[in-house]
């Protein structure tokens, strides 16, 4: 009886130690579960962190390639305005080759035009009309300037109206006054528009797509002499 009674002990003890060790192992499992939670969140939030910065960094490097492209058409476009408001300038040798450079562009008269039909361009001011060989030209002098308009008679132009309106802008624009002589060719017939004045040994000349457009260039560059 007695051998009975420690035999089921051993194996009672024997269970339990079993029981033990398997309780064990699940709390390690449980354990390492429990720590690789944690580690496995922190990896995904690194990663989701480095994503988030590649992705910022991508926006701040567009921001940026934007940035210089709007600077640089800026700077563009203010270099073509300047290049557009400037004059081209001729140097000579000394003020009379200068002189002589404007006199001699077409358009240029010395008002003495006796004996053609004159045209009253308002203010004051007469102009002549020459008419020959299908074309028509009327011609005036303000100061130093000389101012021409042509017209296609063959298309029906008549000058009288953008010349008078020339009249009337230079009343308040002040064109650049010439040291000696100035010459604006108005060619309404191939819209073509340019000013010519010379000062000292150097000639400025601008051209523009209207009489309005190339007055306030020539008003602009004369700023600049």
């Amino acid at each position: 009886m007695m051998k009975i009674k420690k035999s089921s002990l051993l194996v009672v003890a024997g269970m339990a130690v079993l029981l033990a060790g398997c309780g064990n192992h699940a709390t390690s499992t449980n354990n390492t579960k429990t720590d690789n939670t944690p580690k496995t969140e922190t990896v995904k939030r690194s990663q989701n962190d480095q994503t988030q910065a590649a992705a910022d960094q991508s926006t701040a490097n567009a921001n940026t390639a934007t940035d210089n492209n709007s600077q640089s058409n800026q700077q563009t476009t203010a270099q073509n305005n300047q290049n557009a408001n400037n004059a081209q300038t001729k140097e000579f040798n000394n003020q009379a080759q200068a002189a002589s450079y404007v006199t001699n562009q077409p358009g240029y008269t010395t008002g003495d035009q006796q004996g053609l039909p004159t045209v009253n361009l308002g203010d004051g001011i007469t102009g002549t009309l020459n008419s020959g060989a299908g074309q028509q030209m009327l011609q005036w002098n303000e100061g130093n300037w000389s101012f021409t308009v042509r017209a296609s008679a063959v298309q029906g132009q008549d000058p009288t109206p953008t010349a008078k309106q020339i009249v009337n802008e230079l009343q308040t624009v002040y064109l650049p006054a010439p040291q000696n002589h100035g010459v604006g060719t108005f060619d309404i017939a191939t819209n073509t528009y340019t000013l010519t004045w010379q000062k000292n040994n150097k000639v400025y000349s601008v051209s523009g797509s209207s009489p309005s457009d190339v007055i306030a260039k020539a008003v602009n560059a004369g700023k600049n002499e």
